[in-house]
């Protein structure tokens, strides 16, 4: 069944805001940071995305203009594309939300949560600005709020 979906050309977007966040946390090639928290933007995007979701922080990607993108094909190649069904599945538990006719549906829910856990991952890097390593206060903002959900349990 040929439905026309090309879901390996779709795209996964991110804000442009976030780019200077991205080269103090991620590897990439425009970086020069060799103390790197992420190997690569699909993995902090990947991160990202579930803090949003687990801090409950949807927020929905505005003008696509503005941003970057990674496509589905690169999600799926290491298959980092289960983690966008999954939040979607999250929001819309109908299984028909992952099927290819709805897949750009999956990714926006993915986008907004990565959106939110963007947001929210900045706020704790200016919080904790004179921080000399970054890796801490990802490890000590996650820790703290993995501790504080416990207590509540």
């Amino acid at each position: 069944m040929d439905n026309g979906i090309e879901w390996h050309k779709l795209r996964v977007h991110r804000e442009n805001k976030f780019d200077a966040l991205i080269s103090k946390l991620c590897a990439t090639k425009d970086a020069k940071n060799n103390n790197s928290v992420f190997r690569t933007v699909k993995e902090f995007m990947v991160f990202a995305a579930l803090v949003g979701y687990q801090l409950d922080k949807f927020e929905a990607l505005g003008n696509r203009v503005n941003s970057t993108s990674i496509s589905m094909e690169t999600y799926a190649s290491t298959d980092h594309d289960a983690y966008i069904y999954l939040l979607a599945l999250t929001k819309s538990p109908v299984l028909d939300v992952i099927k290819d006719e709805n897949l750009k549906d999956a990714i926006c829910i993915f986008e907004g949560y990565c959106n939110g856990g963007l947001h929210h991952i900045d706020e704790w890097l200016m919080k904790n600005i004179d921080e000399p390593v970054f890796k801490d206060v990802l490890f000590k903002e996650t820790l703290q709020y993995l501790t504080s959900t416990e207590l509540k349990d």
